[in-house]
């Protein structure tokens, strides 16, 4: 059961940036497709389930140890961590059958709520009974199918990954929108598998990982080599032999990010020794790893990325990491350095965390930019950031971002916020905007009980 930690947090940051795609449309039927022999129909608890040692139920094993027996117990635990530890007890004592109807009761849930305690719960119903727990997921709507699996497979892989990838090769248009968002979405199905395999097997793994075709196979083995770069980044160099076009370079730029995390100077090196058209990705990706230790270092090394992708990014990661200490130097920087997109991009953060430090400094800057996409950037970060100022005054500033889209994202955030304060001073504010269209303010006001 440590694995469910990692794992349910691994799918909240890809099963989150899914849900933010899609949305909660409600309309979306279960998928028709279920697992590879459909008429071979299985009851939860069947004979490919794996029995819980000294364990018979839940309610058995949480009388008199203090170890909560339901959802509602849990949601009565004070402090969010120690929920979701309270979590982890109380799904890692159930059986297949248990877990089924705990999986049922969550639908009335909040979708926050039910997100988090639906990835841990799917991510130990994998390590008991993995078929049963992917029968349930292809019985979802098809959004939340998608956001369950991901996390059904990992912890299944973390546990047999052989079996895990097995029915991977046997059903694998199940896991067709896995890796569809880059780096916010999680990676490939094979992806996944091979990661976890490495942890336990690095040779048998990348054997596995070399055997999958396209893209899928791209990414696992480059997954295998960068967990192998964990531990010893030169090996996993080594073992880039055979490898040839996106394989060796998705190769390449995650040992290059593994290996900058514990030896700078050792990764250069290696990034050196690329050929010259591979050494400016796998140096952002370096740098981005730098970031959080060495800013200094890792802001100079960032102008040395030609321009492009890879640079914008290791410029937003340095960004970022600056402006924890000095956000008004790291705005500075991103100004003097970064492309529009850089620029544009790195706000989030760095007025972020510039807010949490000094709101009145972070609103001054940004309001004194001139027209245009970074100051629309700016302003529409401080005012998602700052949630302890007036909505009032924060509405207004909103109103002057030039970029519709963002402008009306920004005023109708902060709407709801108000809301909550000042129902009806927002109310009145709803009804004279010129800014807000009838869908958002229909949204605010369903969402306040209005």
């Amino acid at each position: 059961m440590n694995n469910l930690l990692p794992i349910a947090a691994s799918c909240l940051l890809a099963g989150g940036a899914i849900g933010y795609v899609i949305g909660n449309t409600g309309e979306e039927k279960a998928p028709s497709e279920n697992v590879a022999d459909q008429d071979k129909a299985r009851k939860p608890g069947s004979s490919r389930s794996v029995s819980r040692s000294g364990s018979s139920s839940a309610d058995s094993n949480s009388k008199g140890s203090g170890k909560p027996s339901s959802y509602e117990e849990v949601a009565n635990v004070p402090k969010q961590t120690a929920r979701v530890q309270s979590l982890v007890d109380l799904y890692s004592n159930m059986s297949s059958e248990e877990l089924a109807e705990a999986a049922e009761k969550l639908r009335g849930l909040p979708m926050g709520e039910r997100f988090l305690a639906g990835s841990l719960l799917y991510a130990a119903w994998a390590e008991v009974s993995p078929y049963d727990a992917m029968d349930h997921a292809n019985g979802q709507r098809g959004w939340e199918s998608m956001m369950i699996k991901p996390g059904i497979l990992q912890s299944w892989a973390a546990s047999d990954p052989k079996a895990a990838a097995d029915y991977y090769a046997s059903n694998k248009s199940q896991f067709s929108g896995m890796g569809m968002l880059g780096r916010m979405g999680g990676g490939t199905g094979g992806a996944t598998i091979a990661k976890e395999w490495a942890k336990q097997d690095p040779e048998g793994a990348l054997a596995w990982a070399k055997g999958l075709e396209g893209r899928d196979g791209n990414d696992a083995t480059s997954k295998v080599l960068a967990q192998i770069a964990t531990t010893d980044p030169k090996r996993a160099a080594g073992l880039t032999s055979g490898l040839e076009g996106d394989a060796l370079t998705k190769a390449n730029v995650d040992i290059a990010k593994e290996w900058a995390k514990a030896d700078w100077s050792g990764a250069e090196s290696f990034i050196n020794g690329l050929p010259a058209d591979q050494r400016g990705d796998a140096l952002g990706a370096a740098v981005r790893s730098l970031a959080d230790d060495n800013p200094t270092l890792a802001a100079k090394k960032a102008l040395e990325i030609p321009e492009g992708d890879s640079r914008d990014d290791a410029i937003e990661s340095v960004a970022e990491s600056m402006s924890r200490e000095n956000p008004a130097d790291a705005a500075a920087w991103v100004v003097a350095n970064g492309s529009e997109k850089a620029q544009r991009d790195s706000m989030r953060n760095v007025i972020g965390n510039w807010v949490g430090q000094d709101p009145s400094a972070a609103k001054a800057w940004a309001v004194a930019q001139p027209e245009g996409g970074l100051r629309d950037s700016a302003v529409s970060s401080f005012v998602m950031s700052d949630n302890t100022g007036s909505p009032a005054e924060n509405i207004q500033l909103a109103e002057t971002i030039s970029d519709e889209r963002s402008r009306g994202w920004s005023i109708g955030m902060t709407t709801m916020r108000w809301m909550g304060e000042d129902p009806k001073a927002a109310s009145s504010y709803l009804e004279s905007s010129e800014f807000i269209d009838e869908g958002m303010k229909k949204r605010i006001l369903g969402r306040s009980g209005r």
